[in-house]
């Protein structure tokens, strides 16, 4: 089992009372030793403030601009492989851990040196009986990442060690090397889906782990169905998915863009009815999905980049 202390680098943005939680869970490992680096992705709110007041001598690191989840994830994985890191966990500020849930994932590497990336299980804060994330695979037919299996098939997947091909961007525990030889997450992104870029990009190299032995909670903060989902998720998880694919050979890249097309008219008419209770909102929504899906098509074109 290695000793060497994992470094834990937590995304902050406007979100300090998650972040003050993430982090008095992750006080309560005991083994292995923790070095947690937060950074605070130019919050316009007191977040700054409030983290020093819950935890003096806190590593944080103030981004001057907000530079999305890569970004962000990115300025604390340089500071932490700078300090000597050998294992970086990446996690969403919305998480909060179980006492052992690192040891598992550890192991995993211990076992396979060729391991190069370890996940564990994620249920809902919300609904601790529901699996958000577990053992990933990538979906040629979805394009995206996701748990195995249906909803039965899950179950009984998630309940034991395998390899993965994807690793969900809630938490992954990352060996040095692989950003050494796989690079960092890809900035393009802002948020949402670089996990599945990341992960196609990784097992290129290397081999990922999933255990269900490491339990972790998550808050989920896009939102639980297509009616709840925020303006930036429709929007960003419509852009990058065509951003993802745009190196794909030509007939999937068509096939994305078919998919993506129908992915966004069913969510369209799905938001419908919340018009009658606001019609702005629903209109918001759907311009987000939309412009998601334009904004994607110039960026699988090579056009320029645009930020809601």
């Amino acid at each position: 089992m290695a000793k060497l202390p994992v470094h834990v680098v937590v995304l902050n943005y406007n979100g300090a009372e998650d972040t003050i939680a993430c982090i008095r869970s992750l006080q309560s490992v005991v083994d292995p030793v923790l070095e947690i680096v937060v950074v605070d992705n130019a919050s316009t709110d007191d977040s700054v403030l409030q983290l020093h007041g819950a935890f003096p001598g806190l590593t944080l690191i103030e981004s001057p601009r907000n530079t999305g989840y890569s970004g962000g994830n990115n300025l604390g994985i340089r500071h932490s492989l700078a300090q000597g890191a050998e294992y970086v966990l990446v996690m969403n500020n919305d998480v909060t851990v179980t006492p052992d849930f690192l040891l598992p994932m550890i192991a995993l590497f211990d076992k396979d040196r060729s391991i190069g990336v370890a996940t564990c299980k994620v249920h809902y804060q919300s609904r601790r009986d529901k699996v958000f994330a577990g053992a990933g695979r990538f979906n040629w037919w979805l394009c995206t990442g996701m748990n195995k299996g249906g909803y039965i098939e899950r179950y009984f997947r998630n309940g034991r060690e395998e390899i993965v091909d994807f690793a969900c961007g809630v938490l992954f525990l990352v060996r040095r090397e692989v950003f050494e030889v796989a690079g960092y997450l890809d900035e393009r992104y802002f948020m949402y889906f670089e996990d599945v870029e990341f992960s196609r990009r990784v097992v290129k190299h290397f081999r990922m782990g999933y255990t269900p032995l490491g339990v972790v909670f998550h808050k989920s903060g896009g939102g639980t169905s297509i009616r709840s989902y925020t303006k930036l998720y429709n929007y960003y998880h419509t852009r990058n998915r065509l951003l993802t694919f745009s190196e794909d050979v030509r007939i999937y890249r068509w096939y994305v863009v078919a998919f993506t097309l129908a992915n966004v008219i069913v969510k369209s008419a799905i938001q419908l009815p919340n018009g009658l209770k606001g019609p702005r909102n629903a209109w918001e929504q759907i311009s987000a999905l939309w412009r998601g899906f334009a904004d994607g098509m110039s960026l699988m074109k090579g056009g320029s980049q645009k930020k809601v």
